[in-house]
């Protein structure tokens, strides 16, 4: 039976657990993937650009009236760097053919067609620099390609024709690594243009150029159309695929890397049935030895004699024996459990009352808090604690103002329910950790581990507060004073009550109902958690005033989070709390990017990727965080470390030296 139930715990929760980790491996290789492929055809379409640059910066005009040296120009340059497949071509300013390479003439033996009119065609004469055309089909042969061009200038910019190159998209010539990355048989990618609703590229060469699905019939194409870029499920042909989308940068274009999920579930199936050969294969082994063997070494009557034995001597707890089998042994042990069962009942009453008595030593009878006696007991501890592991602790001594005229006005009785009220509304603002303890009279105190005095002070606020607000019958609402202070270094127990009291007296003299915290001695820094607040440096400014300001406040942002998640706050105000913290981080890297693009910062394109990979993961968090998946001890480390510390500490600084260079040139 345990091997059963071990094998089926194996199927139902490790399966599970293992099914979505090779799905989480899988998501990520399939975006790196995609990711990896974006960024090959963005460097190839630069680099084709950056070529065609070239050329028509060393092309010398004088060849356009010899046509012959010209294709002798062209085709020496495309044989040393033959990044067009279907060749290179010099157009006049009016679209009529001057040169072809050796390439072009054999693929484009016959002129385009109505290029006068084509869209690059009149963007390249307008241009000062490359310019690439939507994804077509060549007019004379109908193959599906680009075409890269710029327009050829003489010395006063008068345009003097246009060296266009073509390049076919179903030859793999928009990337070298589009069928390297595949890691399995069913592997795939997609190349789309949203702007013209066309696969660009495909694995497959005869979706290339064909038009996307319309709207509807591939949900994950159309959230990747509206902007998502990430990994998620889509259907292609009656098959799901494991998918996952990546942005081209400078292009517009989307690379979507896929794979059956059949294909990722695979593992799976191969471990599931390699667990239940394996069960099967120990069940029937050990059912062969437990026939052997168990006859032997079963002697239940000699083992209960020696377990009884042990017991009577104290060399083994008084416990129940297991019966084995329902004969005078069995009965034996049965009269001996009954006789273990009402000791051990005897035993737990004793223990309950003594438990009992304990608490009423220790608890005030009319409050329900501590009496001194327990306060020293658990001060102590949390002292030597404190002191031990450098942990913050602090306590707050307060007092009912008034409360003499209270006696004497409405009697004892109300009196004591004057103090009852005080002391429910306290523990409504403690943490499970916090104690309260009634000092003498009207006066109570609160023991606070792991709390610094900022902290506590922020807890006494919120007590007098509940306090304040609470109204009593026939007396209406009173009001308490407070005394905040933290444990100090190498500071005895009764220093620190005395700074807390003297605390309260100045609370009393400056007015009654208010907080004063004692900051004569300086306390321990809350780190709960193994996490610390953000602090801000010199250091860390770049010289411009509205950046620094956003960096600064977002230190701020962060710090006030955990302020609240120390103070316990309700869950919804934290919530929101984080959906502006992420709000204004977004608006913060859009700003960046804008400055960034102001100075020129060669590394711009990077820094939005840095960015946009940020926001990706904060999206993640985020949903798990809501629906439960993630606990906020990642999303806050994520959001203090990485998306905030980390990148503003060391990734923003790669540019402090372009702003201070910018703003030299805007002196001069």
């Amino acid at each position: 039976m345990l091997i059963v139930v071990g094998v089926l715990v194996r199927q139902a929760v490790m399966l599970p657990a293992v099914r979505d980790r090779v799905h989480e491996v899988a998501a990520d290789a399939q975006l790196s993937i995609a990711t990896h492929l974006a960024r090959d055809i963005a460097n190839n379409l630069r680099g084709r650009r950056a070529l065609i640059g070239e050329l028509v910066a060393t092309l010398p005009p004088a060849l356009l009236a010899q046509p012959a040296q010209l294709a002798a120009w062209l085709g020496e340059r495309e044989r040393l760097n033959a990044l067009f497949d279907r060749g290179l071509r010099v157009l006049q300013p009016d679209g009529e053919r001057v040169a072809d390479s050796p390439q072009a003439a054999i693929g484009n033996p016959s002129p385009w067609p109505a290029v006068a009119e084509a869209d690059w065609f009149r963007a390249a004469l307008a241009s000062e620099g490359p310019v690439v055309s939507r994804p077509q089909r060549n007019g004379s042969d109908g193959a599906p390609v680009i075409i890269v061009a710029a327009p050829l200038r003489d010395a006063g910019g008068r345009v003097l024709g246009v060296l266009a190159g073509e390049l076919r998209l179903d030859a793999g010539g928009l990337g070298d690594q589009q069928e390297q990355t595949r890691l399995g048989a069913g592997d795939g990618f997609l190349v789309i243009s949203p702007a013209d609703g066309l696969f660009v590229a495909s694995n497959d060469p005869a979706r290339v150029l064909q038009p996307t699905p319309a709207p509807g019939v591939n949900p994950l194409l159309d959230r990747a159309m509206a902007g998502y870029r990430g990994t998620g499920i889509m259907v292609e042909q009656g098959t799901d695929k494991l998918a996952s989308i990546a942005a081209v940068p400078d292009t517009g274009w989307l690379v979507v890397a896929h794979k059956p999920t059949a294909e990722v579930a695979q593992p799976v199936a191969e471990l599931r049935r390699l667990l239940w050969r394996n069960s099967f294969g120990t069940m029937i082994g050990l059912s062969l030895v437990l026939l052997v063997l168990m006859p032997r070494l079963l002697r239940p009557l000699t083992d209960a004699a020696r377990a009884i034995r042990e017991m009577a001597d104290g060399r083994r707890e008084l416990a129940p024996l297991a019966v084995t089998r329902q004969d005078e042994v069995g009965d034996l042990l049965l009269g001996f459990n009954s006789l273990v069962a009402r000791l051990h009942d005897k035993e737990q009453t004793l223990l309950q009352t003594l438990q009992q008595l304990d608490q009423l030593a220790g608890t005030d009878a009319l409050t329900g808090a501590w009496n001194r006696r327990r306060f020293y007991e658990a001060v102590a501890q949390e002292v030597e604690r404190a002191c031990r592991y450098r942990h913050p602790l602090a306590l707050i001594l307060l007092d009912v103002d008034l409360f003499k005229g209270i006696n004497d006005r409405y009697g004892h009785v109300k009196g004591d329910e004057v103090l009852q009220v005080v002391a429910n509304c306290i523990r409504a603002t403690l943490r499970t950790s916090d104690s309260l303890t009634r000092w003498g009279g009207e006066e109570f105190l609160m023991l606070l581990p792991e709390t610094d005095l900022a902290n506590a002070a922020v807890l006494a606020e919120r007590a007098r507060a509940c306090i304040a607000a609470h109204h009593i019958d026939g007396i209406g609402s009173v009001t308490a004073s407070f005394g905040v202070a933290e444990l100090g270094d190498a500071e005895s127990r009764d220093e620190w009550i005395a700074r807390a009291d003297a605390a309260l007296y100045r609370a009393k003299q400056g007015g009654r109902n208010r907080v004063e915290a004692d900051r004569a001695v300086s306390g321990r820094k809350a780190e709960p958690d193994g996490l610390v607040k953000l602090v801000w440096h010199s250091s860390f400014q770049s010289g411009d005033a509205e950046l620094d300001a956003e960096h600064r406040a977002l230190f701020d942002d962060i710090n006030a989070l955990w302020t609240l998640v120390v103070a316990e706050r309700p869950i919804d105000e934290i919530r929101a709390t984080i959906d502006a913290l992420y709000r204004k981080m977004v608006r913060h890297f859009r700003d960046e990017e804008r400055l960034l693009q102001r100075i020129d910062y060669p590394e711009l394109a990077a820094h939005i990727q840095l960015h946009d990979a940020l926001v990706g993961r904060a999206d993640a968090l985020l949903e798990d965080f809501r629906r439960g998946r993630a606990d906020f001890g990642a999303l806050f480390a994520f959001l203090a470390h990485d998306m905030v510390a980390k990148h503003i500490v060391s990734q923003d600084r790669a540019y402090f030296s372009y702003l201070s260079k910018s703003g030299q040139a805007r002196c001069l």
